[in-house]
């Protein structure tokens, strides 16, 4: 029998804010900010599959998160981690595999100058514009670059025209979802890490790939799996199946 792996998206897949939790539903504390205070919250039926899973599965969360991030979410993850947008990856030990420095470090060394510079041109009108510009980085390694923003996306929209319309340097890709806001860049991103984990889970036998997620951004890590789940009334589902409702 295959070993079944899920790979997992977090944030509005096994949880989300209050605002978006089901009104008047049972929840529960899934995550938390830097100060404790409560962010994310898990209904009973998120509850019920996530067990599911980790009574018969492997479960291996595929996030955009930081590591820090990650320490903060009420889940424990017993295998491998990846985060950053797929650009960590991290045994089940914590530790960054041997080949994680032989494939995905030199593509982050090759794209950090194009990196910072289109970071370094989007803070320049972040003041003015109403968004902030963030640097992540494991083992002095930048990662990716993130914009945030308090409004309702609309600077985001704009800096997304503005990236568009400029165009990126061809080592760089571009995450818009929402609020959600990321520079990264290209071989170091979730469908890669997926990829990258199934191959090195795949020397110990079979395995069979589950993923789940909810946005149109994890539909390629999605395809990278052996099957897809995703959450009732989630942007995939009404963006893709709206027309057969």
């Amino acid at each position: 029998m295959p070993r079944i792996v899920i790979f997992l998206d977090l944030d509005d897949t096994i949880l989300q804010t209050a605002p978006k939790c089901p009104p008047g539903e049972p929840v529960e504390p899934a995550a938390v900010d830097r100060a404790g205070r409560t962010l994310s919250f898990m209904t009973r039926a998120q509850r019920r599959l996530l067990e599911f899973w980790r009574e018969r599965s492997e479960v291996i969360p595929v996030t955009g998160r930081t590591d820090d991030a990650l320490a903060r979410v009420m889940i424990e993850f017993r295998s491998w981690r990846i985060t950053h947008h797929g650009a960590v990856i991290r045994q089940p030990d914590g530790c960054l595999p041997p080949w994680w420095h032989d494939e995905v470090c030199p593509l982050l060394a090759a794209a950090e100058a194009s990196l910072r510079e289109v970071a370094a041109r989007l803070s320049e009108d972040a003041p003015t514009d109403g968004y902030r510009v963030n640097y992540h980085s494991v083992e002095e390694r930048l990662t990716y670059v993130s914009i945030k923003s308090d409004d309702d996306g609309v600077a985001l929209t704009r800096v997304r025209t503005r990236l568009e319309a400029i165009g990126l340097p061809p080592e760089l890709a571009l995450h818009h979802n929402g609020n959600n806001f990321a520079l990264m860049v290209n071989g170091t991103q979730k469908h890669d890490a997926v990829r990258r984990v199934t191959r090195e889970l795949e020397q110990a036998g079979p395995i069979l790939t589950i993923g789940a997620g909810d946005s149109l951004t994890d539909i390629p890590f999605l395809r990278a799996c052996d099957f897809a789940l995703v959450p009732k009334d989630s942007q995939i589902q009404w963006n893709t199946w709206s027309q057969y409702s």
